[in-house]
C-alpha cells in the first residue's frame, strides 16, 4: 500500500510548530530537518565570530544569534549569525540580512558551503558571507560586488577584509577560546 503524499510546510506553519521536544529544525523545501545540537567547538567558534562582528557593527545594525532566515514560502535556515540594519521582525525572523555566517561542522559542511551558501547569495540584502570551519583555522568569503559575487580562496592566516564592517578582521579572532595555533595572535 502505497504512503499517503506528505504536504509541503509553510514557513507560517513552521513558525506555530512544536513537536513537544527540544530538537531545533530548519524548514528546507517544506520539510523539517532537524539539526543536531553544537558542539562546543562549534560554539566557542560561534561566540568568537559574534564577539568580532559586535565590536565592529555599523551604527543602526544589530548581530543576531541563531537567526531565521526566511529564503521562500517553504525555506526557513537557521544561520549561527547574521546581521541587519533592518527594523526587527513581529515573527522574529531577520529582515535584510547584510552579512550572514555559518559555522561549519562535519555534520553541516557540505550543506553550508553548497546550497546555504548559494540560497543566501539570493538575497537581495546580502552583501557577504562568512563560513567559518569549526574544526581547524579556514574560512571562506563570498562578497556581493553590484549582480556579481567573489568567493575566496580559503583564508587560513592572517585577516581578510569585510566591507560591511569596514575593516579588516584577523582570522585569529575567530578562534580565540579555541585550542587552534592561530587562536594566539
Amino acid at each position: 500500500m502505497a504512503e499517503p503524499a506528505r504536504r509541503s510546510m509553510t514557513v507560517e506553519e513552521f513558525l506555530a510548530f512544536t513537536d513537544g521536544t527540544d530538537t531545533r529544525y530548519e524548514l528546507v523545501g517544506g520539510e523539517l530537518v532537524a539539526m543536531a545540537p553544537p558542539l562546543e567547538r562549534h560554539s566557542v567558534v560561534a561566540f568568537a565570530v559574534a564577539v568580532a562582528i559586535d565590536r565592529r557593527l555599523p551604527r543602526g545594525c544589530r548581530g543576531l544569534v541563531e537567526a531565521g532566515i526566511r529564503l521562500d514560502a517553504h525555506t526557513l535556515f537557521q544561520a549561527d549569525l547574521a546581521v541587519s540594519c533592518a527594523p526587527l521582525d513581529p515573527n522574529g525572523l531577520v529582515r535584510d540580512p547584510v552579512l550572514i555566517v555559518e559555522v561549519l561542522s562535519d555534520s553541516t559542511r557540505s550543506f553550508d558551503l553548497g546550497e546555504k551558501a548559494d540560497r543566501y547569495s539570493q538575497l537581495p540584502s546580502c552583501r557577504e558571507i562568512w563560513l567559518v570551519d569549526s574544526t581547524r583555522p579556514w574560512m571562506r568569503l563570498w562578497r556581493r560586488a553590484g549582480e556579481l559575487w567573489t568567493v575566496t580562496l580559503p583564508i587560513v592566516e592572517g585577516s581578510f577584509p569585510s566591507e560591511v564592517l569596514g575593516t579588516s578582521i584577523p582570522l585569529a579572532e575567530l578562534y580565540r577560546g579555541t585550542d587552534f595555533p592561530a587562536a594566539e595572535g
